[in-house]
């Protein structure tokens, strides 16, 4: 029995040792730059967006769109306090893509990542997966799975009140 626990805290602290190697992008990093065409045929960095916070949202089709097509009328409601929202589809095609932005009325930022480039670039390994980024571009929150709408805008919300330049 004793080798038996042994063998299995050893798994455990292998398992949480690896984990912590692909964490990815965390709290108070600078992510990577985003470079690409969006859906309107529209040069996007995510550098552009400096000054504004920016909800970036990592999603697919088949699991995460109902939380996105949410974000449209608040984005709209908080886009001249200096919200920006980059959406990022993964393995979708520019077809499925383009469908959903039109069938919803998106109107922010959709970029897509067929070949999932920019998903494994920030080392991500589920959906959604969402940045909250202050207006200095510095990650603040980052949320893995489900958060309801009422939520996400709470966090986003906090971002507005802080000033421009802050330390970690």
């Amino acid at each position: 029995m004793k080798v038996f626990l042994s063998i299995i805290m050893l798994a455990s602290l292998a398992y949480s040792l690896g984990c912590d190697n692909k964490q990815g992008i965390k709290i108070g990093d600078n992510p990577p730059e985003i470079s690409g065409e969006d859906m309107h045929g529209k040069l996007v960095n995510l550098s552009q967006f400096k000054g504004k916070v920016v909800v970036l949202y990592f999603w697919k089709s088949s699991c995460c769109g109902d939380i996105l097509k949410m974000l449209q009328p608040f984005q709209s409601e908080s886009k001249d306090k200096g919200l920006a929202v980059v959406a990022v589809n993964v393995g979708d095609s520019k077809a499925a893509v383009e469908s959903y932005a039109k069938d919803y009325s998106l109107t922010f930022s959709m970029l897509r990542d067929e070949d999932s480039k920019i998903f494994r670039k920030y080392n991500l390994f589920g959906f959604p997966t969402i940045f909250i980024l202050d207006k200095n571009g510095i990650v603040r929150e980052k949320i893995q799975g489900d958060i309801t709408i009422e939520k996400l805008e709470k966090l986003v919300v906090k971002q507005f009140k802080k000033p421009k330049s802050y330390g970690d």
